[in-house]
């Protein structure tokens, strides 16, 4: 089972709909099934944003998985697990086929019920309590393919849990200064703190240079020397996503300035030439998190 967290060093670098995007095609390569699916979270408590994209509420919610407060018992059927039963279905949500509703099972943010207390950064909370290994424990002995979590923004404290947890952690960036220098002190950071974790450097929204004093090759060129330098205690680097076909990253999709949506479920035809350069590098960053 793999264990995926989508993570920015700050917010703004377009990480949740990145992995929105993203999803179906991990889906995908993974052969996930109503017996065997993805479960996905949305851990950006304070400001949730995959909750939107998706509008999907389930009955346990992100808080109650952090605290613990599922039920962890083992069934044969996944669709009568107390927990897995109570998710909501994305699967046709996000493109696939209806008969496959049950293959991707989503957390949402936020609490429902009146007794869970709102988890966030101001909260006088017991660190040590939160966790997400009693989650992984439960999809790995109930066969899941993979858990996908959309860790919030810096140092949060469901953020840490989810890296601590992962083995692949898609590290989204600008490629601004401020987001170049602040990706390579994190990675420097998070090299020192864990070992053994494969770090994807995913630069996203990437502009087009032309009619600038700019050169985004010469940036990627950078990101890629600085990240390869910051790796160390038995940490593992892929740039596979710096360079796509001649071009960078993945490209800025205009209409995405004014509303996300999946480009998977959309007909080829009718999407612009940037949505199609970005549907090509969503299902390459599928098969390299999947690799």
């Amino acid at each position: 089972m793999l264990n995926i967290s989508f993570f920015s060093y700050k917010g703004g670098s377009g990480r949740t709909s990145l992995l929105y995007n993203t999803l179906p095609f991990i889906a995908e390569e993974l052969g996930a099934s109503n017996r065997e699916p993805i479960v996905v979270l949305d851990l950006d408590i304070d400001s949730k944003g995959l909750s939107y994209l998706i509008n999907e509420k389930s009955e346990y919610n992100a808080i109650d998985v952090l605290k613990k407060q599922i039920p962890h018992n083992l069934t044969e059927d996944i669709g009568n697990h107390p927990f897995f039963s109570k998710l909501a279905s994305i699967g046709a949500d996000i493109g696939l086929p209806k008969e496959n509703d049950n293959a991707v099972l989503f957390v949402s943010a936020h609490p429902t019920k009146s007794d869970n207390k709102y988890l966030n950064n101001s909260d006088n909370f017991d660190g040590s309590q939160i966790e997400l290994k009693m989650l992984t424990r439960l999809c790995s002995d109930m066969n899941c393919k993979a858990i996908i979590m959309d860790a919030p923004a810096g140092g949060q404290v469901s953020g840490r849990a989810a890296m601590n947890v992962s083995d692949k952690i898609v590290t989204v960036m600008r490629i601004t200064k401020q987001f170049r220098d602040g990706t390579y002190e994190f990675l420097k950071e998070k090299c020192d703190e864990y070992s053994g974790k494969n770090f994807i450097i995913v630069p996203n929204a990437v502009p087009d240079d032309a009619g600038t004093k700019y050169s985004v090759e010469k940036m990627i060129n950078e990101i890629d020397a600085r990240a390869n330098q910051s790796i160390h205690n038995g940490n593992y680097i892929n740039t596979a996503m710096l360079y796509n076909d001649g071009s960078f990253g993945v490209n800025e999709v205009r209409s995405f300035k004014f509303e996300e949506n999946i480009l998977y479920k959309s007909k080829i035809e009718s999407l612009t030439p940037d949505e199609r350069s970005a549907l090509v590098s969503y299902r390459k960053l599928g098969k390299e998190i999947v690799s």
